[in-house]
């Protein structure tokens, strides 16, 4: 009965994949460039952006508030991250992304889910005030900022499901004007296997209402018609949408174990309830497609290696979609093999290094540890995207 239970999940969730690659890929592009919020589409997290966003299946821990929530489930008890991103390095721009969270798992004796905070920043440095009369500056400067914060719950239904929902609040300001809304995310994980080796991972992100600009920057003083004072007039902003999308993802971990497993089986393995962090050396292969609803669908395959939850070692690359059918071109394919015309260049790489609080537990069992993550992402344009990360898991 179990079997035919995960059987009938497994189709399930096919199925659905099924019928969301063929919605997404009838988007529309000519729609590209019309949503605004553009930073929700920006990965903060050194790990995640290492494996180029292959990572929706198999992503764990406070980083998947981005990829997929689900992955919060991981969360055995709490744990705490801050990450910053040297963003467009070489442009003199000031551009820098910060990124902060904190992840409560709830209940002792019972999974009642995880709970996590996040805050996302990305700030541009000091930017000339410049007007139709005096264009050269000289009036000081204004510094925009564009931020959101989160509020993450995610929840284990059975042994194989787990689930996630995200409410995030986002601001867009300068000095004069400012832009407030607000956005959804939802994702599921499916795992199974005899090591629990094998995710499905499928998340809807950036799901909300139009948002647009109020303040006084979009008033001008103005004569109107028949009189001969000057009036303050406010204009209206136009309504821009949410950079919705849709990322399915897989993953597949091959796992070896310490030479104190040599004579087990892989069925007396199983048994042992022995899982990837018990593994003396992983390698995860992952792959993800993001169908965006107004910019290029991207393709992600990543690879990451593990030894002992100790050191990891990550890459990945990211293709972007191009013309269908009779709208593609040979310049078209050149573009979707190098990215030639796209921000990212395609490859990314990382690494993690584990520092533990206390030493190794009998039971193999992870405690309390501090990790240092790092990517690099390459753009076509500057000298690339650094990610710099610390992250404390008690």
């Amino acid at each position: 009965m179990k079997n035919l239970y995960k059987s009938l999940i497994i189709c399930t969730i096919i199925a659905l994949l099924s019928a969301s690659t063929s919605m997404v890929f009838a988007g529309n592009r000519d729609r590209s460039g019309q949503a605004g919020a553009s930073h929700l589409l920006i990965d903060p997290w050194a790990r995640t952006s290492g494996l180029a966003g292959a990572g929706v299946a198999e992503v764990r821990g406070l980083e998947s508030v981005f990829t997929n929530v689900a992955g919060l489930t991981s969360v055995r008890k709490t744990e705490l991250s801050f990450n910053r991103t040297q963003y467009l390095v070489g442009s003199n721009a000031g551009i820098a992304l910060n990124s902060f969270g904190i992840a409560q798992h709830l209940g002792k004796n019972k999974d009642f889910g995880v709970i996590a905070v996040s805050f996302f920043s990305q700030s541009f440095g000091d930017i000339q005030i410049t007007t139709t009369e005096q264009p050269e500056g000289g009036l000081g400067t204004f510094s925009p900022t564009l931020t959101y914060i989160g509020l993450h719950y995610a929840k284990s239904f059975n042994n194989f499901i787990k689930g996630g929902v995200s409410i995030k609040i986002i601001n867009e300001r300068i000095s004069d004007s400012r832009a407030t809304g607000f956005a959804i995310d939802a994702g599921v994980q499916y795992v199974t296997g005899k090591f629990e080796n094998f995710k499905i991972g499928v998340t809807l992100k950036n799901i909300g209402l139009p948002m647009s600009y109020k303040g006084d920057g979009l008033s001008a003083h103005a004569t109107l018609f028949g009189q001969d004072y000057e009036q303050t007039v406010e204009m209206r902003s136009a309504e821009f949408e949410m950079p919705s999308l849709l990322s399915i993802g897989v993953s597949y971990d091959l796992l070896f174990f310490g030479a104190e497993y040599a004579e087990f089986s892989k069925e007396d393995l199983a048994a042992e309830g022995l899982t990837r962090d018990n593994a003396e050396h992983r390698i995860t292969f992952a792959g993800a497609f993001t169908a965006n609803s107004y910019s290029r669908d991207i393709f992600s395959i990543g690879l990451e290696y593990g030894f002992r939850n100790i050191f990891m070692v990550r890459a990945g690359y990211g293709l972007e979609s191009v013309g269908r059918g009779a709208k593609a071109n040979v310049n078209e394919t050149a573009a979707l093999l190098f990215n030639s015309d796209s921000f990212f260049a395609g490859p990314s790489v990382g690494a993690s290094v584990c520092i533990p609080f206390t030493k190794e537990r009998k039971n193999k069992t992870i405690g309390p540890r501090m990790y240092l993550d790092y990517g690099y992402r390459f753009t076509n344009k500057w000298r690339g995207n650094h990610y710099m990360g610390i992250k404390i898991s008690l």
